[in-house]
């Protein structure tokens, strides 16, 4: 080794003893200078778990609003129907010669229908609709020797095979400026309402919204269509049910 020299004056014993010294104490000043790797126990220890921020709870979903209109004949009355509890009701005319569906009757249909299209969200209250346009003429309330559509049109279909005819027929809910008239049978096959009333419920539905017209009393209807509304739940249940059991 390089540093022997030093040692030559001693006996052999000597320098061997000295030379062990001399080599550990070089060992140790290496260890010093060198620190411990990553991932050995001399490591930093790990982060305190009880820092860790626990997750936010997950927001509550917003509640589901199903609106459904319900016409009763008997009553001359349009109930909004929201997760099947009447909203509002309001007054309307239905038609002079009575229910049916049939092609050139002039008679409201009755049974499950839907909303088709809506028209005239833009048109003034008691703005004229011909041919399903508005014309620019805005006429009064009760306006003498008048009977146009105004205001807004929803145009429904029939769901049953019993008004199958509606869409064609062009059964609409609609404004009407005779409206000394409502609340009693009045129409041609419409379902005729206040302007101010038909604006208001047209901003409540949508295409596909359901209509019930009955000749039942409000609150039978709106019943009987929760009714429905569970069996038909019910009735999904088992057959989800089944076919998990058939899997």
């Amino acid at each position: 080794m390089e540093f022997a020299g030093h040692f030559s004056g001693l006996n052999r014993m000597d320098r061997l003893f000295a030379i062990a010294f001399v080599a550990a104490n070089l060992a140790v000043l290496g260890r010093a200078q060198n620190p411990a790797p990553a991932g050995s126990a001399s490591a930093a220890p790990p982060q305190n778990p009880g820092a860790v921020v626990a997750a936010s709870p997950a927001p509550a979903p917003a509640p589901v609003f199903e609106t459904k209109l319900v016409v009763s004949v008997p009553e001359q009355k349009l109930a909004v129907v929201v997760n099947d509890k009447v909203y509002r009701t309001y007054k309307i005319s239905t038609s002079r010669y009575g229910e049916g569906d049939a092609l050139g009757s002039w008679c409201t249909p009755t049974g499950h229908l839907a909303v088709a299209t809506k028209i005239g969200g833009t048109v003034p209250v008691g703005g004229v609709f011909q041919g399903r346009r508005y014309t620019g003429e805005v006429l009064s309330v009760n306006a003498p020797g008048r009977d146009p559509i105004v205001s807004r049109i929803i145009w429904l279909r029939g769901l049953d095979y019993a008004n199958k005819n509606s869409f064609h027929r062009c059964i609409y809910i609609h404004g009407t400026p005779q409206e000394d008239m409502l609340g009693r049978k009045s129409s041609y096959g419409c379902i005729r309402m206040r302007s101010s009333d038909v604006i208001e419920v047209f901003n409540w539905i949508t295409v596909g919204t359901e209509v019930a017209i009955v000749d039942k009393p409000i609150s039978r209807g709106v019943k009987e269509l929760a009714d429905d509304r569970r069996l038909m739940a019910t009735n999904m249940t088992k057959t989800e049910t089944r076919t998990e059991l058939v899997r």
